[in-house]
């Protein structure tokens, strides 16, 4: 099946079960701290993530289901525009993922070039992946205790013209929230004319080639907890390649909190990976690295955010996001 095809059948899936789904408490009482950014809390699992695109691309049952149309989009200097799309029924939901997501605060830890990396740090460059997502997410059961959602998530690769599948859910048990998500995934690496920072010899004696291709699984764990207004999770990425002897371990313990119409975030990452860890402008051998997040965001009305994030994409930067509900 084409991406085209499948991303044409996601939509008709999506609006097909409309007629079958209720109006959310939200929409029915049409309470006021249900408006602008507690939207982007309204999922099973992974509520402190800053929005539902970060969220849907850890676990797709992570999907908001809200009805409507919403778009995100997130900016830095020097890198294009990344746009994410959501979209919802009131039980079932699709989102179109930002494609820079890899190599980010909340994405997995992809392969990378020496030489790539580094450059790519020193100018503030983010990782240009060459995927397109979509996540898919239903809820099977939706009540003030008890919620149970499932998701598929598809990664399109353009170097490999390959479409891979993966699937997740999440629970919600009153404050608790529990979520899984295991999906398979690609990579592509040309070594053409580059001089590593391990050497392109090096490279080409290990696999024999100007190119490296491999396909790999990755797998999401989270436990999270609502106190009200504040929201506490505890995320975990894990990833074995065979391009390197060992394995990749991310775990990431976020938060977020809602005041009036604003939304904190604050998060912490730490990251277990035989990759080479960017420090004071060169490349060292360190095992692990430990980085933080925050962000905020503010309502401007209902209908819109505007945020400033520190670190999104793992480059000390500073971005600004929008987004827009419909």
């Amino acid at each position: 099946m084409s991406i085209k095809n499948f991303v044409i059948l996601i939509y008709c899936l999506t609006y097909s079960l409309n007629s079958f789904s209720e109006d959310s408490l939200c929409d029915i009482l049409k309470l006021p701290n249900c408006e602008s950014v507690s939207k982007l809390a309204r999922r099973s699992s992974g509520k402190s993530l800053p929005s539902t695109v970060t969220a849907s691309q850890f676990n797709p049952a992570n999907v908001s289901h809200d009805r409507g149309f919403g778009i995100e989009a997130i900016y830095q200097s020097r890198n294009s525009l990344n746009l994410g799309l959501v979209t919802g029924t009131g039980r079932t939901g699709a989102a179109l993922l930002s494609a820079n997501m890899e190599n980010s605060f909340f994405g997995n830890r992809i392969i990378e070039l020496d030489e790539d990396q580094l450059n790519r740090r020193l100018d503030k460059q983010q990782y240009e992946s060459q995927k397109y997502s979509l996540a898919f997410g239903a809820g099977l059961i939706k009540n003030k205790k008890v919620g149970f959602d499932i998701g598929i998530l598809t990664k399109y690769n353009t170097n490999i013209k390959n479409l891979n599948l993966g699937g997740g859910t999440s629970i919600r048990l009153g404050p608790l929230s529990f979520g899984a998500s295991l999906y398979k995934d690609d990579v592509f690496l040309s070594f053409d004319q580059k001089i590593n920072y391990r050497s392109l010899s090096t490279y080409a004696s290990s696999f024999g080639t100007e190119s490296y291709q491999e396909k790999f699984y990755v797998q999401t764990t989270s436990v999270g907890l609502k106190l009200g207004n504040l929201f506490l999770d505890w995320g975990q990425i894990k990833t074995h390649y065979k391009f390197y002897d060992d394995d990749v371990n991310i775990d990431i313990f976020s938060s977020s909190y809602i005041w009036k119409k604003f939304l904190l975030n604050f998060a912490y990452r730490s990251e277990e990976s035989p990759q080479l860890k960017f420090e004071n402008g060169k490349l060292k051998d360190k095992r692990i690295q430990n980085t933080i997040y925050s962000g905020i965001q503010f309502s401007l009305n209902k209908y819109s955010i505007l945020g400033v994030h520190y670190n999104y994409y793992l480059l000390g930067e500073v971005a600004g996001s929008l987004t827009l509900f419909f």
